[in-house]
């Protein structure tokens, strides 16, 4: 039990932050009993969702006609992959492949683009229970993505970049997945009145895109037919390629029109139903995150910025990518539930009324650091906790999110502050604030059920004293080399000199996250093993099965059971179709996160 006093750890990261230059800020001292949880902590089901974009790396100047598209692309990494381990197809998407792993692979690319170089390959891990066990499967995920491109059958040599923004200004990156109470008390009640509502209008579209959909396939034939050259057709996503692209703008845009109804109600829900107690106490810690986690970001003016996402989100809470949009907290999860899935989604909207649903966070950058890695998730995690508990006292609030996101990410001294209900604080401030309140939750919980937190701690501080080092003197980057990927990256840039042009400095910025022994950051990692947390080994057997201990178990063991047999098996998140015709049955999993 704690005594009201500030333990040695919280004096040291507050003498610090004053030889930083910074003047204290009052913080509400936590309740100092917290309510017995119902699990360790940091316990809960969570999963990373990571875009990889690829490039050509060849000597030779190929002009852009002659790279290869990006379908292309994805069809050799995915047969790469279906030679390195048993998969399965997707139910509902086609274009999505799960794993004996437990994880998936998706192309993240629109059909009209699927002709054209570049692309995205989106790998998911599978949910686990643990930071440590998510950090080794990310590490054995990136580690596959990089091999498939190796191992690709192409005649270009093909590189994998894990990084948030490529040389044309795409932004694109990873998003994170935590299971959530989405309300309680009365919250709940009317969370599941709304959810009983977008069901009806879930059937109501069903019943209106069938003819448009018929519409659409029959316009598709025509334009195929209408073609001189009839090349054979082996994948329904080929004719939507013939169509012209003014045509297919307008069908696209006639399904968007049917199933605006339920993405309004769906925006109401997500803005101010759900999840309201999180992004109260999140908000500021995430915006501040980007301090410690960011990846780093050249943009085409030349200025250096700490994260690549950060400046370009636009909302707190919304779909992400209905119209565009880049939120903090995002529900395109919920979009895909209610409006692009078949006729056997149906039945899967019955887990939205449950009290625990999937958290999507899309203000998350892809990190190579081990540590920055490991910090973003479990740090995330643990707050999650206290909020669950009701320890949120003397947690931040931001005033202004969106503006204060993008003052603190292009201010890589750490010298802005943002206004909050304590007063104007630094991302520094606001880290150290959610560090100390978080320790205070953990001294106060039960030995027995602290489970990975005193680690996530350990880190979570380690990471913020690396960044009040540089903070307090520019050229100490000592302790933020390896760790830090903005600061890493910039120091990196840095030793080109300030003669060196934009070209130059964006090379660095891009090659960094190289996914191969040519890339800048595994180079630098391999005269300092130190900084690895998870051991290969571990991320050769995240390569062919997930943890025992999570739901992904039961689905990796199917796909490498039924994979290369005469029963045939699509998998989604949560269930799998196994066998053909009347004999076809489901097999639900066990508890998930993806909704």
């Amino acid at each position: 039990m704690m005594d009201g006093r500030r333990s040695d750890s919280d004096r040291a990261i507050g003498d610090q932050v004053n030889q930083a230059g910074f003047r204290p800020v009052a913080h509400t001292t936590p309740p100092l009993r917290a309510a017995m949880p119902r699990r360790p902590l940091v316990s809960r089901l969570i999963g990373m969702e990571t875009e990889y974009a690829t490039l050509v790396a060849d000597v030779q100047n190929l002009e852009r006609a002659d790279l290869p598209p990006s379908r292309m692309v994805f069809t050799q990494l995915c047969e790469a992959i279906r030679r390195d381990q048993p998969t399965a197809a997707g139910l509902f998407d086609h274009e999505q492949m799960f794993l004996a792993s437990g994880g998936a692979v998706t192309f993240e690319s629109h059909p009209s683009m699927h002709a054209s170089p570049g692309g995205l390959v989106e790998f998911a891990t599978p949910e686990v229970t643990s930071p440590d066990e998510l950090l080794a499967c990310q590490r054995s995920t990136d580690a596959l993505a990089a091999e498939a491109a190796a191992d690709s059958e192409t005649s270009f040599d093909l590189r994998v970049l894990k990084n948030s923004s490529d040389a044309l200004g795409h932004v694109y990156g990873c998003q994170e997945n935590y299971e959530a109470e989405v309300a309680s008390g009365l919250g709940i009640w009317i969370y599941r009145a709304l959810i009983g509502v977008l069901w009806l209008m879930q059937i109501l579209s069903l019943v209106i895109s069938i003819p448009v959909m018929g519409m659409i396939l029959a316009v598709m034939s025509l334009c195929r037919w209408l073609r001189s050259d009839r090349v054979p057709i082996h994948e329904p996503q080929e004719l939507f390629e013939l169509v012209p692209a003014w045509l297919s703008k307008v069908m696209i845009t006639l399904l968007r029109v049917i199933h605006l109804p339920t993405v309004l109600m769906l925006r109401f829900v997500a803005r101010n139903v759900a999840f309201r107690r999180q992004r109260r106490h999140l908000t500021g810690f995430l915006i501040s995150r980007v301090a410690l986690c960011g990846s780093g970001n050249l943009d085409h003016e030349g200025r250096y910025q700490m994260s690549a996402k950060a400046m370009v989100t636009d909302s707190l809470a919304d779909m992400g990518g209905f119209r565009g949009e880049r939120p903090i907290f995002v529900y395109g999860h919920w979009l895909g539930q209610f409006c692009a899935k078949s006729f056997m989604s149906l039945a899967s909207t019955r887990q939205m009324f449950q009290a625990r649903q999937r958290l999507q966070i899309g203000l998350s950058d892809s990190n190579l650091s081990d540590l920055a890695e490991y910090v973003k998730v479990g740090s995330t995690s643990l707050l999650l906790d206290m909020i669950e508990s009701g320890q949120t006292a003397g947690l931040p609030q931001i005033k202004r999110p969106l503006q204060s996101l993008h003052r603190l990410a292009s201010d890589w001294n750490l010298i802005a502050r943002v206004p909050t209900d304590q007063g104007e604080m630094s991302a520094i401030d606001l880290q150290r604030a959610y560090l100390l309140a978080a320790q205070s939750f953990v001294e106060a919980t039960p030995a027995n059920m602290r489970g990975e937190a005193p680690t996530v701690l350990k880190r979570w501080k380690e990471l913020l004293d690396a960044v009040i080092d540089f903070r307090r003197d520019a050229n100490d980057v000592s302790r933020a080399v390896g760790r830090v990927d903005w600061l890493t990256k910039r120091w990196m840039i840095d030793q080109l000199g300030r003669e060196a042009d934009w070209a130059a400095r964006k090379k660095v910025d891009l090659r960094y996250h190289e996914l191969s022994p040519d890339g800048y950051f595994y180079q630098l990692m391999e005269g300092r093993p130190e900084l690895r947390l998870v051991d290969e080994d571990r991320i050769r057997r995240r390569r062919r099965s997930p943890p025992p201990s999570s739901p992904a178990a039961r689905r990796g063991w199917m796909i490498r059971e039924f994979a290369n047999s005469d029963e045939a098996i699509q998998s989604e998140w949560s269930f799998a179709m196994i066998g053909r015709g009347r004999n076809r049955r489901r097999v639900e999993f066990a508890d998930k996160v993806r909704s």
